[in-house]
């Protein structure tokens, strides 16, 4: 994908200054008995917000802060249950069963779509619920919702001057979109142009049934016509991207009373930097399952992991998530077992932090060298560490030196092993639990890389009994890569060093230090200036310390947050941190970042050191008629062999995402991929998972009654959520923990099974009771 807008994880959304607004009561004293034994409103949830609304419109935005609201005044076409499971929420969860039931009739037992499919994934059908109603922000009934609401949401994001958040995901996957957004933005560029002119491009595709999505009315029904095969385009449905709106010509809304909701909410005070209180739809579709009756967010400023139990100690919030850099609230909470925590009303949950990955960039192209406003020594050191970077032997280095450990010891000290790696350390980029095989027990796709990275590397992934176990190569918490270098590409610390050496000489790279070294640069968030930072200034140090080393990597930290953000995605420095996490089910979401064009472009920059826009420019060479082109002055000894793995990911990705006929095989050619890009090549350096191994929380939500999936907005909403009127105690937790995985175990294995709630036509299996 081109574009994708929310996804990318900032470094500075770690830690913050907080300050609450609402609330300015902290506890002090409060026994662990006391909160075991104090009640609460079941009908009122409490929680924090920390950025105000930007748009009410689900057509415009995509800001994760914005979908904490939205998820619940807003519903979906689809979404997603406590076990994982996609379900139909504006549309029938049953539709596709049934119509494949008619089909076939031996065939619905293992159907586990919500819609309609042709047999190479490229159409996709859905059956609008009856007694679906636009509602005011008062509770005033409006009129029916149909199929054709989703034209309105296109129309909207296809018109380029809108400035949709949500315009890529049209362009990228439905028939026609790239065309009707390249033709309109084209038009408006003219002078003159008027709205109705801009207006008919859309029509016109529309018209002619050249546009990929076509409601029928009548029917009740809307087909999805994507531009190339998608398995995994319902995980896609789970976002509000592709959700009807009431009136596409309100721009991008700032007023909630400009609009109507149809979500489990509605919003009945939204005070900026104050409050925002949301209560129940009664016209909402699935009203019935809808249990707590008022939500209510306070204004926080930043988010601290001791600020949000304190407000919890205090009754001002109902809940919170512990956080092992919150040291007094782990020792009262959970103390030194982690398996064996002291509140007994701290609660384990799968995290949706899971997915996401934090990585270390290596930028290509530092747009410094380029910018004489930068002075002249810093351009020539930006244009010696662009050439440096092209050795793969030099990457390599960095990824075998960097002792990763030692910065993401800042999130993980409270539940480390001395002597072992951190326990938050990630070693592939595709997060966990994005994507499983249903064909091979719902194998997680990072195990597929981690299969690669045990052939390639001739590990074992077998214990001492020479039997398969459950822990793997690349999973959280290994090293693999820490002074492994002779094991993953025959090299050694020193004959990397001696490489490189050989390198810099042969290739003319001078130093600005006096001590001859070549300097990197590796810019710091100043938000975790007294936080993150010093552990990462302590892995580098250790780095720079290492006996010989050719390299200096010296960091500094921008005077804002703007100026580190834009630092980033300019591309001037020659490293940075910042992550990612998935926008659907699939291991192309994350991978499809990497391309030349791919939403990191403006981070490693591969593109501007090898740019197809450049064959009549005289200061440019082609690389091996290729259609590619390198500036002369930043061409190496090692360009070629830097093309060739860059171009054969790009050559991988378009086919790999072309495999719709087996599950299997799509992830064990996407592995392979990866495994290139991390491993063979080291174009980049995987760091971290914000989620602990286990997530403790405390909350009077009972556990697993609302998603934790990372992909769509389900793990914002409350629909079916309910809460306790006092915390489980250790054995009410116990029991359900069990139950739940039992259920979660027939789910896996029957996609029909413990289906409850108002979602399914015959919700009668509540497998938890």
């Amino acid at each position: 994908m081109h574009r994708i807008f929310k996804k990318l994880i900032s470094l500075f959304s770690l830690v913050g200054v907080t300050t609450i607004v609402a609330s300015s009561t902290i506890s002090c004293g409060i026994s662990l008995d006391y909160l075991m034994n104090r009640e609460t409103d079941v009908d009122v949830y409490k929680d924090t917000y920390s950025y105000n609304v930007t748009s009410w419109n689900t057509a415009h935005t995509m800001q994760a802060q914005d979908a904490i609201i939205l998820a619940n005044t807003f519903e979906t076409l689809l979404s997603t249950d406590q076990y994982g499971r996609i379900y139909g929420a504006l549309v029938e969860s049953e539709y596709g069963a049934n119509e494949s039931n008619k089909l076939d009739q031996n065939s619905n037992s293992n159907y586990n779509y919500v819609g309609v499919h042709n047999g190479d994934y490229t159409e996709w059908t859905y059956k609008f619920r009856d007694n679906l109603y636009w509602t005011a922000s008062d509770g005033t009934k409006g009129r029916k919702i149909l199929p054709s609401d989703v034209i309105r949401a296109a129309r909207y994001a296809l018109i380029p001057g809108n400035g949709s958040d949500v315009s890529s995901l049209y362009t990228s996957f439905i028939q026609g979109a790239q065309e009707i957004f390249d033709e309109t933005a084209e038009l408006e560029n003219k002078d003159g142009v008027t709205q109705e002119e801009i207006n008919n491009v859309f029509n016109k595709y529309y018209n002619s049934n050249k546009f990929g999505i076509i409601p029928n009315d009548d029917a009740n029904t809307i087909k999805f016509k994507l531009s190339q095969g998608s398995p995994f385009f319902e995980s896609l449905l789970t976002y509000s991207v592709f959700s009807p709106i009431y009136d596409e010509t309100k721009s991008d809304m700032k007023n909630y009373n400009d609009t109507y909701f149809d979500g489990a909410y509605l919003p009945k005070q939204v005070n900026p930097n104050s409050k925002i209180v949301l209560e129940a739809n009664p016209n909402y579709v699935l009203k019935d399952d809808v249990n707590i009756k008022r939500l209510e967010f306070n204004y926080l400023e930043g988010a601290s992991s001791s600020r949000t139990r304190t407000l919890f100690e205090s009754n001002s919030t109902s809940g919170f998530i512990l956080s092992a850099d919150d040291l007094k609230g782990w020792n009262d909470y959970i103390g030194s077992d982690y398996n064996n925590p002291r509140f007994e009303g701290a609660y384990a949950t799968k995290s949706v932090e899971l997915a996401g990955t934090f990585v270390m960039f290596y930028n290509y192209y530092n747009r410094n060298l380029n910018d004489a406003s930068r002075g002249v020594i810093e351009q020539k050191r930006a244009l010696n560490a662009s050439r440096l970077l092209q050795s793969t032997d030099v990457r390599a280095f960095l990824s075998t030196s960097l002792d990763r450990s030692k910065a993401v010891r800042y999130l993980s000290k409270t539940i480390d092993e001395v002597g072992k790696p951190s326990k938050m350390i990630r070693n592939v980029f595709t997060g966990y639990s994005v994507a499983q095989d249903p064909s091979n027990n719902n194998k997680d796709y990072t195990r597929f890389v981690s299969d690669v990275f045990d052939n390639e590397t001739n590990t074992s992934g077998k214990n001492s009994s020479g039997e398969s176990s459950g822990e793997y190569t690349l999973q959280d918490g290994n090293d693999p890569l820490l002074n492994n270098s002779k094991k993953i590409m025959h090299k050694d610390r020193n004959e990397l060093i001696n490489s490189i050496n050989k390198f810099i000489k042969d290739n003319n790279i001078e130093s600005i230090r006096s001590d001859n070294r070549i300097e990197l640069s590796l810019a710091l968030s100043p938000s975790t200036s007294n936080s993150f930072n010093p552990y990462i200034n302590f892995m580098i140090k250790d780095f720079n310390n290492i006996e010989n080393n050719p390299l200096y990597i010296k960091t500094w930290t921008p005077s804002s947050n703007d100026d580190y953000r834009g630092i980033g995605q300019e591309g001037r420095t020659d490293l940075f941190l910042s992550g990612w996490s998935p926008d659907y089910k699939d291991p192309s979401t994350f991978l499809d970042t990497l391309t030349f064009n791919g939403s990191y472009k403006g981070y490693i920059n591969t593109n501007k050191v090898f740019d197809k826009s450049k064959a009549n420019d005289k200061d440019y060479q082609e690389i091996n008629n290729s259609g590619y082109y390198i500036r002369n002055s930043l061409k190496t000894t090692s360009s070629v062999e830097m093309f060739t793995g860059l171009n054969e990911f790009e050559t991988l990705n378009a086919i790999n995402s072309k495999i719709v006929d087996s599950i299997t095989r799509r992830y064990e050619e996407y592995a392979k991929q990866e495994y290139n890009y991390f491993y063979k090549y080291f174009f980049m350096l995987p760091l971290y998972t914000k989620a602990m191994p286990i997530q403790y929380v405390v909350n009077y939500i009972q556990p697993y009654s609302r998603s934790y999936e990372a992909f769509g907005t389900g793990q914002y909403k409350f629909y079916k959520a309910y809460q306790n009127k006092k915390l489980l105690n250790k054995a009410e937790l116990e029991d359900f923990m069990k139950k739940f995985k039992v259920a979660q175990e027939k789910v896996d294995k029957d996609w029909n099974s413990c289906r409850f709630g108002a979602e399914w036509s015959n919700g009668n299996d509540n497998c938890l009771q």
